[in-house]
């Protein structure tokens, strides 16, 4: 047990990092011990030290250099490289883990490009520093189409990275109708096999992969658990090699391309042929073992519902409901503050685009809402009929 004590062994946690031109600055706040200027402080999680340059007191915009901080203070600290949000820094001596911060997928997307080819680098590097400094923030190249893509947690969140690239790096982006970031669920609990017995010139390929397939209730990606552990150190190592391939297999996706959610995936023991199969027999049985579970499990599409709250007052309440309703909201409860009506709502995030301009037109702009991710739930069927 650490105490919050500055005699204590040092242990901190990175809580935000601010992302400037000249280097990124990271706030810790200091549970237990001395962090000096000038020291070396270790990640656990990246297994690697990071070096404490400089540290300083951030208030407001003003900033004042310290040789040292004790545990209950907060700090800037410059020099870090491999830390992110939520990452611990500690003696390495006496290392610790604290708590890490646990940040919500990302549910929407839309494609944005420069309006120049020769500002191509310069927004992949703006892009990369927002990425630091906002962990709900996503930014990666399409394999398909070469585009970029930013994702983040809704459509205003998109908007005000578009205004900070316009802004602060003088960045005109052109950027497309945003896209909702659907996932993907199985019907139903399965067992498969995936089997690969062919000659590939002087080689035999020939292995089997067994695993079993079950969805579940938490709000998570795929988990791919090994559910084998031999005690021979060749099957040990076959075993693990199984594992890995099925993860790399489940990680492109469903039937209809979105990432698979919520689906607990359970490698079994499988038959094992002489001579021992190699990996790459293990990888093509994997993946046939992952196109056999969801072929026979069937894929479920989901989309992101968002917890929305709305105040309004009692003259505009109907045309507010009517609208939700119109939405495909479900209304989950009502109640009055300070003399507004405050609605709670379930909708999906593709019918909430524009939702800011059209409350404020049903209300004559007295209402207000505030809208965050809720969870993944099935799609109606026409969307599910729209995917090729």
């Amino acid at each position: 047990m650490r105490r919050p004590d500055p005699g204590e062994p040092f242990s901190g946690l990175v809580f935000k990092i601010l992302a400037e031109k000249h280097g990124d600055l990271d706030f810790v706040r200091i549970y237990s011990g001395t962090l000096k200027a000038g020291s070396r402080a270790w990640n656990p999680l990246k297994q690697k030290k990071e070096n404490i340059a400089q540290l300083w007191r951030v208030q407001a915009d003003r900033r004042e250099q310290i040789p040292e901080a004790s545990a209950g203070d907060i700090v800037g600290v410059i020099g870090p490289r491999a830390s992110v949000t939520g990452d611990t820094l500690c003696d390495a001596a006496h290392p610790i883990v604290l708590e890490t911060i646990t940040f919500p997928e990302t549910v929407i997307s839309m494609a944005i490009e420069p309006e120049t080819s020769l500002e191509r680098k310069k927004l992949s590097e703006a892009l990369e520093m927002m990425k630091r400094q906002d962990p709900t923030f996503r930014a990666l190249e399409s394999e398909e189409t070469g585009q970029t893509l930013i994702s983040g947690m809704g459509e205003l969140h998109l908007e005000v990275i578009r205004h900070r690239l316009e802004r602060d790096f003088n960045l005109k982006c052109r950027v497309h109708k945003p896209r909702v970031s659907y996932k993907e669920t199985i019907g139903r609990a399965v067992t498969v096999s995936g089997t690969i017995d062919r000659q590939v010139g002087t080689q035999a390929l020939q292995a089997t992969v067994t695993l079993r397939a079950e969805p579940v209730d938490d709000q998570a990606t795929v988990t791919v658990e090994q559910g084998w552990f031999p005690e021979n150190d060749t099957l040990a190592a076959l075993a693990a090699t199984m594992t890995q391939s099925v993860r790399e297999s489940a990680e492109r996706g469903g039937l209809k391309g979105c990432p698979l959610w919520a689906v607990r995936i359970t490698v079994l023991e499988s038959p094992i042929p002489e001579p021992p199969p190699s990996d790459v027999a293990l990888r093509m049985a994997a993946a046939e073992a992952v196109d056999r579970m969801l072929a026979e499990a069937g894929t479920v599409l989901l989309e992101p519902l968002m917890k929305v709250e709305v105040t309004v007052p009692e003259d505009h309440l109907g045309d507010v409901i009517n609208d939700l309703q119109q939405r495909r909201a479900i209304i989950t409860a009502t109640e009055i503050r300070g003399g507004v009506n405050v609605l709670t709502a379930e909708a999906p995030l593709a019918s909430m685009f524009g939702y800011s301009a059209a409350v404020r037109s049903a209300s004559q702009g007295r209402a207000s809402f505030t809208m965050q991710p809720l969870r993944y739930g099935p799609a109606p069927a026409e969307t599910a009929e729209a995917f090729v």
